[in-house]
């Protein structure tokens, strides 16, 4: 099993609805693939695959039920473990709400092959935790000078405070790939020369009308533009993924302590 952390220093890049369409092309393939909406406090992977939740992880943290309780089935049988939307609490849990829901998860995940935690973009503790608990992580940035910074600013802090020094990065909404390989290349510079890290390039993503479009429908670009540029990219990404190496999940629950 595969655990990836998909994450982002600044918000507005496009990452959940990457993890929602790249969901459903490794479904397509033929994996079991569960995501976690690790936004815990504006959660929206139920929005982008038209789900409603009666029940989320505020409602595990709380006590009030389990985490197979509010699972939810999404296209092609992608699980899916919703977060609530404007519930200032969840943005910054204490120790004991985290190892609470590292217990649920881990009750959960033992028969998919591939499980996505969409984080929250930002450094905030809840971001950090989660980049940890997965064993590869992937950066998404887009062009934005902001995007870019706040993007190393997360690596950075990952780096020299919590001792990762591997990433991926996926350059979403691009005006093509020379842009896409610049954007790496400059990256990958600071990375290695200041960081000590690594950082692989996995593709990018171009600026696509119909990914709006798409949005606005509450479906995804890959399932109703099958033949746009955005998913023809995708799923370059997708099976750049798949040639990574396969790493069991760890959860750093000790670094906690």
């Amino acid at each position: 099993m595969r655990s990836i952390a998909i994450t982002s220093g600044k918000g507005g890049v496009g990452k959940s609805t990457v993890v929602a369409n790249l969901a459903y092309l490794m479904a397509k393939m033929g994996k079991r693939v569960m995501i976690l909406d690790a936004d815990l406090g504006l959660g929206n992977i139920d929005i982008l695959y038209d789900l409603k939740p009666s029940l989320t992880l505020k409602d595990v943290i709380d006590g009030k039920t389990s985490i197979e309780k509010i699972i939810l089935s999404g296209p092609l049988g992608i699980k899916v473990i919703p977060a609530p939307s404007g519930v200032e609490e969840m943005v910054n849990l204490h120790i004991g709400q985290k190892r609470l829901l590292l217990e649920q998860v881990q009750k959960v995940i033992k028969h998919v092959d591939i499980f996505l935690i969409d984080t929250a973009p930002g450094i905030s503790s809840n971001v950090i935790f989660f980049n940890l608990a997965a064993s590869e992580i992937f950066l998404i940035v887009s062009p934005d000078p902001c995007s870019l910074i706040d993007g190393y600013a997360l690596m950075k802090v990952l780096a020299l405070n919590h001792h990762k020094h591997h990433f991926n990065l996926i350059v979403n909404h691009t005006k093509g790939e020379n842009e896409a390989k610049d954007i790496y290349e400059r990256l990958e510079m600071m990375v290695s020369r200041f960081l000590k890290g690594t950082l692989s390039y996995m593709g990018y993503i171009p600026f696509d009308p119909k990914i709006t479009l798409a949005s606005r429908k509450k479906k995804l670009f890959v399932e109703v533009y099958p033949d746009s540029e955005a998913t023809h990219s995708l799923m370059e990404i997708t099976k750049r993924v798949f040639l990574l190496p396969e790493v069991d999940l760890k959860f750093e629950i000790t670094f906690f302590k």
